[in-house]
């Protein structure tokens, strides 16, 4: 499975987040004041919904933030962190209301270990914006990869991911329903995207052993 990702500018939509037409405008402008830069790693929360026969494949479900300089976007400045799964009720209670039937939903937040260095990331990018306004971007995206369970089922893939910002928010609707069927390219078939599970190990976390 291709990244489901979603951008986000450190001030604002990015404009390709604003142009995908699977994005639903609540969400558009409920993060409107959203600033990557300075929210704190410790409450965000990431979740996604996939076809009961998929799962998020091992360390699949990441984070990933950078920025750079107007004009050098290829000498951008990027990490990707692998995000944990959380079973605490807090984190999966707001996902009730998500539920579908034949789907199964996953709930996610940030490694404790990759606080310091996120923050770090934060700070670099305020630095260089204080030295050069109004010429630095920056970027933050979850993202998912999933592997399957047995064969495709029949029908649209539909896969759904969702953002929480606030510790007692709600979960935002980032992509919703991106049907895979459709992501295949030239490059990469859907049986690529999608592979079976059985070719990683088990899932890095099960359900009972998940981080609270």
């Amino acid at each position: 499975m291709s990244p489901i990702r979603s951008r986000l500018s450190a001030l604002a939509l990015a404009a390709a987040l604003a142009a995908c037409s699977h994005v639903p405008v609540s969400t558009m402008w409920a993060l409107r004041n959203f600033d990557a830069a300075t929210v704190d790693p410790a409450v965000l929360r990431a979740a996604v919904r996939l076809p009961e026969s998929f799962e998020p494949q091992r360390g699949g479900v990441t984070l990933k933030i950078g920025w750079w300089r107007d004009g050098e976007e290829k000498a951008k400045h990027e990490a990707t962190f692998a995000l944990k799964e959380t079973t605490a009720s807090e984190d999966v209670a707001p996902l009730t209301g998500e539920k579908k039937h034949g789907t199964r939903i996953f709930a996610y937040r940030v490694n404790p270990a990759d606080y310091a260095a996120i923050r770090a990331r934060q700070r670099g990018f305020l630095e260089e914006k204080a030295r050069n306004p109004g010429k630095m971007h920056g970027s933050f995206g979850v993202g998912a990869e999933a592997c399957r369970r047995g064969d495709f089922p029949e029908g649209p893939l539909l896969t759904t991911t969702y953002l929480r910002t606030q510790p007692s928010g709600a979960y935002l609707t980032v992509l919703k329903d991106l049907d895979m069927r459709e992501a295949p390219t030239k490059e990469k078939s859907l049986d690529e995207l999608v592979p079976p599970c059985e070719k990683f190990a088990n899932r890095a976390e099960s359900a009972t052993g998940s981080d609270r």
